[in-house]
């Protein structure tokens, strides 16, 4: 496997994999979220096609339609696989006349196409007749597993929590409000809100101190990926709130795997991994902090509800979406495609 990428790994993990080799990374990590000029891609073309000639791969793969989308579609390489993730589909064409072409442009010159999730494959016929094939992200339930790891202090104080970038597309502000009225409607009850991840960290903390719940949020800031299994299992209660239209919910499908009870709001990708199904997960309206605050409080005030949701949950992932079935599927498109190229180059002959 050959690897080509426009960032520098923040850890160097793939060199645990003899068998893998980084192909081009830069020395310093650059900016590829080019909104309005595409055409900087051009710069680091060359470096691509010269790494291809040097590895001579049967197959290319590019994640993320619009940015290393547009390098797959510029190498003019074949047989070329194109991954969808989201915002590339959902967000990105919608800027501009120029970023719809540049997208439609990418899935043009894809032999293959694959997404997420059925959410993000119809709103891909927007723009392309080609048909993807949908392989969700899935998850490793050996790691992703429920653990007891709260302090025997702490197993009277209800844990909840978002794993999610600090930004108001997801809901943040939501869930802020939302938990400001659950302290006042639930004065004696013990918890607490755990917002897990990176981002606008200064607004956040302003807003906390300004609805006086600097006593039941902690911030963590940004943890390392090997770390979310002990922050899943550190919560009662998870949350994914987005008022984006998210195709999918890793962190969503994660924290059923540890045998958590999840809230989630109406989004496309969410409403499909919970099959809005009651039993599996609740559903509210994006934006909806009273909704929100009435199923925190419900949740809260039963255990037992908690328990039967989150061990329906974690059933749920390991039928749906486990990480050794999401791998068998990609091995077989590229299977597939090797197989169709052999005979392409024997016909020829």
């Amino acid at each position: 496997v050959g690897l080509f990428s426009l960032h520098k790994s923040s850890d160097q993990w793939h060199k645990n994999y003899p068998s893998i080799s980084v192909l081009y990374a830069p020395a310093k990590s650059r900016n590829v979220n080019f909104l309005f000029n595409k055409l900087k891609y051009l710069f680091v073309l060359p470096k691509l096609k010269k790494a291809l000639r040097i590895f001579k791969p049967d197959i290319l793969h590019a994640h993320y339609a619009s940015s290393y989308g547009l390098l797959g579609a510029l190498s003019k390489f074949s047989p070329f696989v194109l991954s969808m993730w989201g915002s590339d589909v959902f967000d990105f064409p919608k800027k501009s006349i120029f970023h719809r072409f540049v997208l439609k442009y990418n899935l043009k010159c894809a032999d293959r196409l694959l997404v997420t999730s059925f959410a993000l494959k119809k709103e891909l016929q927007h723009y392309t007749a080609k048909t993807a094939q949908v392989i969700a992200f899935g998850v490793d339930t050996d790691i992703f597993c429920p653990k007891e790891v709260k302090p025997k202090d702490q197993r009277d104080c209800t844990h909840i929590g978002l794993i999610k970038s600090l930004e108001e597309q997801y809901g943040i502000s939501t869930v802020l409000n939302a938990i400001k009225i659950v302290k006042e409607r639930l004065p004696a009850e013990h918890f607490k809100l755990y917002l897990i991840g990176g981002g606008n960290l200064k607004y956040y903390k302003c807003l906390v101190d300004s609805l006086k719940l600097n006593e039941q949020v902690i911030f963590t800031g940004k943890v390392p990926f090997k770390k979310t299994p002990y922050y899943h299992n550190l919560l009662d209660i998870f949350l994914n709130v987005s008022s984006a239209d998210e195709s999918f919910g890793v962190a969503v499908i994660e924290a059923m795997a540890c045998e958590k009870p999840v809230i989630v709001s109406d989004a496309p990708g969410l409403l499909e991994i919970t099959n809005n199904d009651a039993k599996l997960a609740f559903v509210i309206t994006k934006n909806d902090v009273f909704e929100l605050s009435n199923r925190i409080i419900e949740l809260i005030l039963s255990p037992e509800l908690r328990t039967s949701m989150g061990k329906a949950a974690r059933k749920h992932v390991i039928n749906n979406y486990d990480f050794k079935s999401s791998i068998q599927k990609m091995i077989a498109v590229y299977k597939d495609l090797h197989q169709d190229k052999q005979r392409r180059q024997l016909t020829h002959i």
